[in-house]
């Protein structure tokens, strides 16, 4: 049985997302390919890890000013970036680019499209969980 999710991204067109059914595991494999690609992506991260904690994460208080967020750290950031692009879940991982020179940049763009959508949902509000 297959599962298959799309959607889409403006700047990668439809993506189709199918899951089959569990079977024998490609970790190993997929690890080794993914470890230079997510050492540079987060080599790139951690130059500007304080402008991420007091620049980027920050939340809107109830007097209209935007202070850096008591929930969302980068450590905390770096270390799930780096879980769910290993090892992911579902069979599922982040990505991270591609394995090419400068290749970490598309995983860059995507790490901004995902922060942009979480900001919008979440962080704005110092909360861990979505308005809804």
């Amino acid at each position: 049985m297959t599962k298959a999710l799309s959607f889409s991204l403006f700047w990668a067109g439809s993506i189709d997302l199918s899951t089959a059914s569990p079977s024998q595991r490609t970790s190993q494999r997929t690890s080794k390919r993914n470890l230079s690609k997510i050492s540079n992506l987060i080599q790139s991260l951690d130059t500007v890890k304080s402008k991420i904690d007091s620049k980027l994460f920050l939340y809107q208080t109830p007097a209209f000013q935007w202070i850096p967020s008591t929930v969302y750290r980068y450590d905390d950031f770096r270390e799930s970036l780096s879980i769910m692009a290993e090892e992911g879940v579902a069979g599922k991982t982040f990505y991270t680019g591609e394995d090419v020179e400068n290749g970490h940049v598309y995983g860059m763009v995507n790490i901004a499209a995902f922060l942009a959508q979480s900001m919008k949902e979440t962080i704005q509000y110092d909360a861990c969980d979505e308005n809804s």
